[in-house]
């Protein structure tokens, strides 16, 4: 029997297309370098909206309403497109925030990268709200980017892109334990991106420069691979226990052959 497949549903030209929330029946994300949301539904189609400056990730909090992330700090995203930067993180020089996820009480927990890609200046930061100064919980890494609770919240997976791991840290309340590693994704294709957590429990990751998404067990092991037909596979949500949404990106590709529906959405059906 055929795995599934992908399915482009919306041809969105993200030149990096981050972090899509599913929200009452539409997709929502952010194309940070191109500094706009991006909203897509099947009855309204899409719709760009200009940011003034870059988001590079976003998150749903528990009680409603969608938060985000700017160079520095978390913030507010209004539906309007309007960003209210929340206190201002200590970055180390040359850093900016990057993916993010909200954990079950609503508190903000972001990875910090390096713009120059540094190995080693990679972080983690959490803020119980917006009205509290974000604090580093974890250094030490390369690039983190994917990072979600398991469903239970007792553990904080996060993609290090550039050590091309998936790190698992015990988490409780607002610190982090020691982390292992639950896969180097071995004789996988490209490097680990955006995340996202399936109802099982199992962690997809997409495969930035491997045309794909992998579906990982919380042992490590690789259940399956779904092909998507774009190099730069950025992030994913689901939109419903069977349905998982893909970005993906056109960054670094050729203009004149950036390869099919690249930057934009794609539907996979489980």
């Amino acid at each position: 029997m055929a795995g599934p497949s992908a399915r482009l549903i919306c041809d969105a030209g993200a030149a990096i297309g981050e972090s899509p929330l599913w929200l009452d029946g539409r997709v929502l994300w952010t194309d940070p370098i191109e500094r706009r949301l991006l909203h897509f539904s099947d009855t309204k189609g899409l719709d760009r909206i200009a940011v003034e400056q870059a988001v590079w990730s976003l998150a749903a909090l528990p009680e409603g309403g969608v938060v985000g992330t700017l160079d520095e700090s978390f913030c507010a995203v209004a539906p309007s497109g309007e960003a209210t930067a929340g206190l201002t993180a200590t970055l180390d020089p040359g850093c900016r925030f990057n993916d993010m996820t909200v954990d079950a009480a609503g508190g903000l927990w972001a990875g910090a990268m390096h713009r120059g890609l540094l190995a080693t200046r990679g972080a983690i930061f959490h803020a119980p709200s917006l009205d509290e100064v974000p604090r580093r919980v974890a250094s030490g890494l390369g690039v983190p980017n994917g990072i979600k609770f398991a469903n239970d919240g007792s553990t904080l997976y996060v993609v290090d892109t550039l050590a091309r791991t998936l790190l698992a840290y015990p988490a409780n309340g607002g610190t982090l334990g020691e982390p292992v590693i639950v896969t180097d994704f071995l004789g996988l294709a490209g490097k680990p991106d955006g995340m996202a957590i399936g109802p099982d429990g199992s962690l997809w990751v997409a495969m930035w420069g491997g045309a794909s998404v992998v579906q990982i067990g919380p042992d490590g092991v690789t259940l399956r691979e779904v092909r998507i037909p774009a190099p730069h596979v950025s992030s994913l949500c689901f939109a419903g226990p069977d349905r998982l949404l893909v970005t993906t990106s056109r960054f670094r590709l050729n203009p004149q052959a950036p390869g099919e529906g690249s930057g934009g959405l794609f539907e996979i059906a489980l």
